[in-house]
């Protein structure tokens, strides 16, 4: 963990698992995305979850569709609510160090990687593109910085990030680390994949101390080749 956020977030999501679950399993915009991903893939496709969380409903709608899980996290008390209810293997651990073995089908970033530094999230992302297959996808999903950040000094000097802006999360202002909407789909480019799908918009979490919040998922492909 790289910063006082991923700490805090660490902090956060153990503490909250199924309180977390409940909140934000009925989401739209990410269940879209999920269902355009088994649309896009053939059941029996290897799909690895970094920041699986409980696995709901991210694993459990992949596991449903026929496809093979693997799921990380490093929430131990998540991991376990993971692998007593939704087929795969889970396993705690942390995507900056977490090895990659094998390539794999698709690979999906969702709201796991907020808590981190760009540098380290990029290295991170980085690796993990590289282990999508030839006409595999990486999917990630954020909260855009645009609808929160009104002053271009918090940016970094390309206007494309920010690093432990304080966005509220469940009752608490939690550092977090937000694209543009344009840097996240110019950060999958940059690993020479194709942005093939995306959707955007207001989501309100099933919580009374939650407030709407910006969601952005973004599906890349790598290229199939000749």
């Amino acid at each position: 963990m790289s910063t006082p956020g991923a700490l805090a977030g660490f902090e956060t999501f153990d503490k909250l698992n199924i309180e977390y679950e409940n909140a934000y399993k009925n989401n739209a915009f990410k269940k879209a995305c999920i269902d355009e991903i088994i649309r896009l893939l053939p059941a029996g496709s290897k799909v690895l979850d970094v920041g699986c969380g409980t696995g709901v409903p991210v694993s459990e709608m992949l596991a449903q569709a026929g496809m093979n899980i693997v799921g990380i996290d490093i929430s131990p008390n998540m991991i376990q609510l993971a692998k007593d209810r939704i087929e795969g293997d889970f396993t705690v651990s942390d995507m900056l160090g977490y090895e990659v073995q094998g390539e794999f089908d698709a690979i999906l970033i969702i709201f796991s990687h907020l808590q981190l530094l760009y540098a380290d999230f990029y290295q991170a992302a980085k690796k993990f593109a590289a282990a999508v297959k030839p006409g595999g996808i990486l999917a990630i999903g954020q909260t855009p910085s645009d609808t929160y950040v009104d002053d271009d000094s918090h940016y970094d000097k390309d206007q494309t990030y920010v690093e432990d802006y304080d966005v509220p999360f469940m009752g608490e202002m939690l550092p977090t680390f937000m694209m543009t909407a344009e840097g996240q789909r110019k950060l999958l480019r940059s690993f020479g994949l194709d942005v093939v799908w995306e959707v955007m918009g207001t989501f309100h979490p099933d919580n009374e101390k939650c407030d709407p919040e910006e969601q952005q998922y973004t599906i890349a492909m790598r290229p199939a080749g000749p």
